[in-house]
């Protein structure tokens, strides 16, 4: 999600919030944390996307219990 996220930056999460397109999310996967952009919900899939191709991991699609939380403060 660079450059809106930098790596060292600091977010909070809420993981009670209902997730939604649009939304900015943390969610695990291979032992690791990410930081993605939510672009479509259906059924127990979530389609992500990041802000910055080159830089960005490659990632497709995820599962709903791997949302750690919904983004909604950085600092």
């Amino acid at each position: 999600m660079a450059p809106v996220f930098m790596p060292g930056d600091h977010v909070l999460t809420f993981n009670w919030a209902r997730v939604s397109k649009g939304d900015v999310i943390v969610f695990k996967s291979d032992g690791k944390k990410y930081i993605k952009g939510l672009t479509k919900i259906k059924g127990n899939l979530i389609a992500v996307s990041g802000d910055n191709v080159a830089r960005s991991a490659k990632m497709d699609t995820i599962e709903k219990n791997q949302i750690v939380g919904k983004v909604i403060f950085k600092y």
